[in-house]
């Protein structure tokens, strides 16, 4: 499963997809040590991710600033050439305000960064942490400074989200309620605004007197400046990300548990990305349980004398041993079945690895270091 971010060749960014819960994170740090182990300068961008990964990592916390991973615990051996790790937390308000100051003037950036309706939007807009997230991938690629580099996107309840949440950004203010009954009233590509023909709207002047005035001239503000400035810029953009995300250079994986829905979420994304001609490198189905057979559990039938010579066991001791160990038997045969019929469904056309339940949470950089040994194994 590894092989493709170990090869020198291979690509030179990962996209880890799924429904949040299934340790997608975790496992796209993992990936990056990998990377890092196989002698490539990586980068891991990730999203509000938990403070144990930033143990697990060895930084104090995750910052929106690029930070390197001290990987001195992780031991030297001929598989583990020492590459460099970075990773950086994705602010998409930070993200938003860049490409605001990227395609306007200083003038036009101070009105629009200062604009109320641009600071509620760049927080609280569906669809902009997704937006973000390409753009800082695509960002960081073109700086050209890393090997390698992971994205662990934004959970999604829908597939393929993060690569149309741009256009569908771009539709939703390209159309608008408000845009639609502002348009007719803007001078077109001047900053000029005949704000009493406005007024002179029967809509407008009821929404003026339910949001306000003042919160009437910040959205038309903002519309003005989208139409004048930035919709151009962010339709290239959004269209060069997904040329970038479906050529040579990515790599996507469907990380899911061995749950009905996550692996529903799963295939359906991998659909998705077939019908997409996207680069598709596997499933990836993790904390599975391991395989329970009842000869293991049925040395526990037996009279508590001859479990344990010498020292009998509480038969209450040894029915909750023995009920534990039917439940993780049954839970290992429902993981067993949900990905056979996996398997089934994706006929041999789709790699699947699966990772087991780990003994412990993974705290530290040890712990992360296991971890890349199942996904190499």
């Amino acid at each position: 499963m590894l092989n493709p971010i170990l090869d020198p060749d291979g690509p030179k960014i990962v996209v880890n997809c799924g429904s949040g819960g299934v340790g997608k994170t975790t496992l796209s740090a993992a990936m990056g040590l990998a990377g890092a182990l196989a002698g490539k300068k990586t980068i891991v961008l990730t999203i509000d991710p938990a403070k144990r990964l930033a143990d697990a990592l060895g930084l104090s916390e995750f910052d929106t600033e690029v930070q390197r991973v001290p990987l001195d615990q992780i031991p030297r051996t001929s598989e583990n050439s020492r590459g460099e790790l970075y990773a950086m937390m994705l602010e998409p308000k930070r993200a938003f305000d860049e490409l605001i100051t990227r395609y306007a003037t200083p003038e036009v950036s101070h009105k629009i960064l200062n604009n109320r309706y641009y600071q509620h939007l760049s927080n609280n807009m569906a669809g902009s942490h997704e937006y973000m997230a390409m753009e800082k991938l695509y960002e960081t690629y073109h700086k050209g400074i890393y090997d390698l580099i992971v994205l662990d996107t934004p959970p999604t309840r829908r597939a393929l989200d993060f690569l149309e949440a741009p256009q569908r950004l771009l539709n939703v203010l390209g159309h608008s309620f408000f845009w639609k009954l502002i348009k007719p009233y803007l001078k077109a590509g001047k900053w000029g605004l005949r704000m009493f023909n406005v007024m002179a709207s029967p809509i407008l002047r009821v929404v003026g007197q339910v949001i306000g005035k003042q919160a009437l001239n910040d959205l038309i503000g903002f519309f003005q400046v989208w139409d004048d400035v930035l919709y151009q810029g962010f339709s290239r953009r959004a269209q060069a990300v997904r040329n970038l995300l479906g050529g040579e250079e990515a790599l996507f994986f469907a990380i899911a548990s061995p749950k009905k829905l996550p692996l529903r979420e799963a295939e359906f994304f991998y659909k998705r990305l077939q019908a997409n001609q996207m680069p598709f490198g596997g499933f990836i189905i993790n904390r599975v349980h391991g395989f329970i057979h009842e000869a293991a559990i049925s040395p526990l039938n037996k009279p508590a004398t001859e479990i344990c010579s010498g020292t009998p066991l509480e038969s209450g001791l040894i029915e909750k041993i023995v009920a534990t160990y039917r439940h993780l038997q049954k839970q290992s045969e429902s993981d067993a079945a949900l990905i056979r019929e996996l398997r089934s469904r994706v006929a041999g056309a789709a790699e699947i690895k699966t990772i087991p339940v780990m003994e412990a949470e993974i705290v530290d950089l040890a712990g992360l270091f296991e971890l890349v040994g199942h996904l190499r194994g």
